[in-house]
C-alpha cells in the first residue's frame, strides 16, 4: 500500500519529487492511530473469547451479499461462510462485526440459532458439536451505518467520500489492517486465507461497483442493479473489498512474454465525469503504463498471480492506494504509485505476511518495486539511481530505527506503517540484499521461486530469509542481524595512496546506533578513478573497524569513491588521499598483525611483530575449515587452487585466544 495525500491534480508533479517520503504512510498511520485504544479493546477481548472459537475452524469460502449505495455508509445483507473443523469438535461460530452493526439472526447449517454479543464479537451456537474435519456454513445477517474514527490504513474500513478533483462520491472499503469488520462480519486472521470468495453488490442503477476477481453477471432489480464478482483465488481478509460511485468502464490488455495465447484483462472503473475531461489525458497515459509494468513484473518476479481473472483499478478520493486483490483502489495515477501497488499483487496478495510485525514481505517488496521498474522501464539509469539515493537519505535522516518490531507494535500504527523504516528501509535491505547475493541470475529465480512456494499463502520474514539462504547457498544472519533487526548505518571515511604499481586504501568505519550494531560486516565497493584509464570499481569486504587493502593497479590514480551504485545504506565520511600510506601502514596498530595482500589471486602473507608461536585457520563462506597451522612471526600460503570467495582467517596466540580475524577475497 502506497499512501499520497493529494488534493488536487495540481500538485502530482510536486508529489513525484518527494515521493520517496510517502506522506501516503504518515496519513495512515495518523488515520489509524485515533482507533488505536478501540483495536486494542477488541484484541484483548477475543484473547480470551473469540480469538479460541476462530482457532477453531479454517474459512473455506465468503459470500457478501450486500445493498450499498454511493452517498451512505449504510450496509445491510448477509454475508456466508463455509469452513472445516480445526478442533475435536465446534460448538460455537465465532466472529467478529461493529457494534455499530445490528444482527437480525445468524443461521449455522441452515438452522436460525441463539448468539450472544460482546461489543463488536459474537459466538452463534452450533447446536450439535461439529465434529472435526466437518464443513458447515453460517450465514450473518445484518445491517448498520459503519463507524467513523479513522481506524484504518487511510479513513475507516467503510468510507464515504467526494472527490475535491473531480466532484464524485464515492463509497469504499480499505480494511488493512484490522477493519474489515467496520463493514461485514468477518475472522481476521491473516494465516487463514480464505479460498475464494463472492462479492455481491446491489446499489442504484446509476451506480458501478468494483470488487475482487471478475464481473461474472449484472442483474437489474427494479432501478437497482447487482453486481456479481467472484473469484476463485485464496484471498486474505483485509484484501476483499468493495467501491461504488458513477463509474465508467476503461479496458486494457497486457501479454507478458510467457502468457503464451492468451492475455491479462486489466478492468479500470473511472469517475464517469473523468474520462471524457481535458486532464484526463495526463491521467490516461500514466494509467497506460501499467500494461508494459505487468509485463515487467511478470518476467521479474514471476506470472501474474491473478491472470486468469484480471487486474484493475477503482478511482476513490483518497491519497494513494490500496492493494485490494486483483483491483487496487486509489485517489489517481501515477507511474510509482501503480507500480507499488501492482508490486503488491505478488507482495502482500499472492504471498502475504504472516503477521502485521512480517509487513516487510509486504511494504518492502512492493517499495522496491518502484525502484526496480525505474531502473529497467524508464529508459534511463538517473531515476533509478535518484530514487534510491532518496530512499538511503530518508532512512538515514535519523542515526536508528529497524526494519523489526515486536508483537506490541503491531497495535502502533505509526510503527507499522512507518515511511521511513518499513517502506523506505525495507526497500533498501531488498537492494542490499540483491548486493549481497552479487549475482542476479541467482537473486531473482530466487525472488521467483519464492512467489511458487509461497503464493497463495502467507509467510514469515524468517521463512524469506532461510529460502533465500536455500537458493543461494549463502549464509544471511549477520546480514539481517545488521540490516533488519539492526538499527543505524555506516560511515566510511578512507584515505589512499599509491605506489610501485600498488594501490593502497584505509578505510575506516564508524556507527550511527553502535549500542545496535558496533560493526557493519558487509562487502563495499569502491570506484576508482585514474588518468588516461577507464574508472574500476572493486569490491571489498569490510569485516573489522579498520581495513586496510592493498591492490596492484596500473595509471594514476585521482579520486576514490565510496559505494558509487547505492547499494548499501551508509555516509562517506572523510576521503582524502595519504602520502604516508604505504606498505608499512598495513600493519595493525592494535595487534601488529598484517593479513594480505587483500584480495589475493596466489599468495596469503600473514606478519606478527613477535616471535611467539601463533597458529591460522581459513574458513570458507560456508564455514569450513580449509586448512590450519602453527606459525612463527611470517608464514605465506599458496591458495591459488582454492575456489574464488570469501574467506574468513583467524590468529590465535598459543593460549588460543584469537588476536585478529579477517576476511581475505580470493579472485
Amino acid at each position: 500500500m502506497k499512501k499520497l495525500f493529494t488534493f488536487s491534480l495540481a500538485f502530482f508533479s510536486v508529489l513525484n519529487s518527494f515521493s520517496q517520503t510517502h506522506y501516503c504512510a504518515d496519513h495512515k498511520a495518523q488515520r489509524f492511530n485515533k482507533q488505536i485504544a478501540i483495536n486494542a479493546a477488541v484484541a484483548k477481548t477475543a484473547q480470551s473469547a473469540v480469538a479460541p472459537k476462530e482457532n477453531m475452524y479454517d474459512l473455506k469460502f465468503y459470500h457478501l451479499n450486500i445493498n450499498i449505495e454511493r452517498n451512505t455508509r449504510y450496509i445491510s445483507g448477509n454475508v456466508k461462510s463455509k469452513a472445516k473443523v480445526l478442533a475435536a469438535s465446534l460448538d460455537s461460530f465465532a466472529f467478529v462485526l461493529h457494534e455499530n452493526h445490528t444482527i437480525d439472526s445468524v443461521y449455522v447449517n441452515g438452522i436460525k440459532r441463539n448468539f450472544v454479543r460482546r461489543d463488536s464479537l459474537v459466538l452463534a451456537t452450533a447446536g450439535t458439536p461439529i465434529v472435526q474435519n466437518q464443513l458447515f456454513d453460517a450465514i450473518v445477517y445484518y445491517k448498520g451505518t459503519a463507524p467513523t474514527g479513522n481506524a484504518a490504513a487511510i479513513g475507516d474500513g467503510y468510507n464515504m467520500g467526494t472527490s475535491g478533483s473531480w466532484g464524485n462520491q464515492v463509497t469504499w472499503s480499505l480494511s488493512e489492517s484490522l477493519c474489515a469488520y467496520h463493514w461485514f462480519p468477518c475472522k481476521q486472521d491473516l494465516r487463514d486465507k480464505i479460498d475464494s470468495s463472492w462479492v455481491y453488490a446491489t446499489t442504484d442503477s446509476a451506480n458501478m461497483v468494483g470488487s475482487n476477481g471478475l464481473l461474472k453477471n449484472i442483474v437489474t432489480i427494479g432501478n437497482k442493479k447487482r453486481y456479481e464478482w467472484k473469484s476463485k483465488y485464496p484471498i486474505d481478509y483485509y484484501l476483499i473489498s468493495v467501491a461504488t460511485a458513477k463509474y465508467k468502464p476503461y479496458i486494457l490488455y497486457a501479454k507478458p512474454q510467457y502468457l503464451v495465447n492468451d492475455s491479462i484483462y486489466i478492468q479500470n472503473f473511472i469517475y464517469d465525469n473523468a474520462i471524457n475531461n481535458t486532464a484526463w489525458a495526463t491521467q490516461k497515459t500514466a494509467l497506460n503504463k501499467i500494461v508494459p509494468t505487468i509485463n515487467f513484473m511478470s518476467n521479474i518476479f514471476g506470472m501474474y498471480p491473478f491472470y486468469k481473472e484480471k487486474y484493475g483499478h477503482c478511482m476513490a478520493p483518497f491519497g494513494g492506494g490500496m492493494e485490494h486483490q486483483t483491483m487496487t483502489s486509489l485517489g489517481f495515477f501515477d507511474f510509482e504509485l501503480d507500480a507499488h501497488e501492482l508490486g503488491h499483487q505478488w507482495w502482500g496478495d499472492n504471498v502475504t505476511c504472516a503477521s502485521w510485525k512480517d509487513i516487510f514481505i509486504n511494504e518492502g517488496w512492493a517499495s522496491y518495486s518502484e525502484y526496480l521498474c525505474h531502473q529497467y522501464m524508464t529508459g534511463t539509469g538517473t531515476t533509478a539511481t535518484q530514487k534510491m539515493l532518496d530512499v538511503h537519505t530518508s532512512v538515514m535522516s535519523q542515526l536508528g530505527g529497524s526494519c523489526y518490531f515486536t508483537n506490541a507494535d503491531t497495535m502502533n500504527a505509526t510503527r507499522i506503517f512507518s515511511s521511513r523504516l518499513t517502506y523506505d528501509k525495507g526497500s533498501a535491505v531488498c537492494h542490499s540484499l540483491r548486493y549481497e547475493i552479487n549475482n542476479d541470475s541467482v537473486f531473482f529465480p530466487a525472488i521467483r521461486a519464492f512467489q511458487a512456494t509461497y503464493g497463495d499463502n502467507t509467510a514469515t520474514v524468517i521463512e524469506f530469509k532461510n529460502f533465500m539462504e536455500a537458493q543461494s547457498g549463502l549464509n544471511f544472519t549477520q546480514f539481517f542481524n545488521q540490516w533488519y533487526y539492526g538499527q543505524g548505518y555506516p560511515t566510511f571515511s578512507v584515505s589512499w595512496n599509491q605506489g610501485g604499481g600498488v594501490f593502497y586504501l584505509k578505510s575506516t568505519q564508524t556507527q550511527s546506533f553502535p549500542s545496535s550494531v558496533p560493526l557493519f560486516m558487509t562487502h563495499v565497493d569502491y570506484r576508482i578513478s585514474r588518468t588516461a584509464k577507464p574508472d574500476t570499481i572493486v569490491r571489498l569486504y569490510h569485516g573489522q573497524t579498520i581495513e586496510n587493502y592493498s591492490i596492484p593497479l596500473t595509471g594514476s590514480v585521482t579520486s576514490i569513491g565510496v559505494d558509487p551504485n547505492n547499494w548499501i545504506l551508509n555516509k562517506v565520511g572523510t576521503n582524502t588521499k595519504d602520502i604516508t600510506l604505504n606498505t608499512s601502514a598495513l600493519i595493525d596498530d592494535m595487534t601488529e598483525i598484517f593479513v594480505g595482500p587483500n584480495p589475493t589471486s596466489d599468495v596469503l602473507n600473514i606478519y606478527m611483530n613477535t616471535n611467539d608461536k601463533s597458529s591460522v585457520e581459513i574458513f570458507d563462506v560456508t564455514g569450513k575449515l580449509m586448512l590450519t597451522q602453527s606459525f612463527y612471526a611470517h608464514v605465506e600460503f599458496d591458495i591459488s587452487k582454492y575456489a574464488n570467495g570469501i574467506y574468513t582467517v583467524s590468529i590465535k596466540n598459543k593460549q588460543g585466544d584469537v588476536l585478529k580475524t579477517s576476511k581475505v577475497v580470493k579472485n
